[in-house]
């Protein structure tokens, strides 16, 4: 190449259950001023009746790569699943 662009890697930071939790972890990198780009979310709807596991996936560049990490990392952790089975209202006879 003659001119000084430099080209980077994009390195998958998250594997996303679906395009909206694709673009949730899109938004949260942003804020951080990472730019993000979310891949394969057109692969979702031609997928039909199979599961669509692993085809949506948030990348970034190699060189933000670590801080964007870091930020996944404690997004995930502090994921808050409400457990709807339990009964709270249950009173042992």
């Amino acid at each position: 190449r003659s001119d000084d662009r430099k080209v980077c890697k994009m390195i998958t930071v998250y594997n996303a259950l679906n395009s909206i939790e694709g673009y949730i972890i899109k938004n949260l990198l942003e804020q951080q001023e990472i730019p993000a780009f979310v891949l394969g979310e057109h692969l979702q709807s031609g997928v039909g009746e199979i599961p669509a596991i692993g085809l949506i996936r948030v990348s970034v560049s190699d060189s933000h790569y670590q801080r964007a990490k870091e930020i996944v990392d404690e997004w995930d952790a502090n994921i808050v699943i409400e457990d709807f089975s339990t009964d709270y209202n249950y009173v042992p006879a």
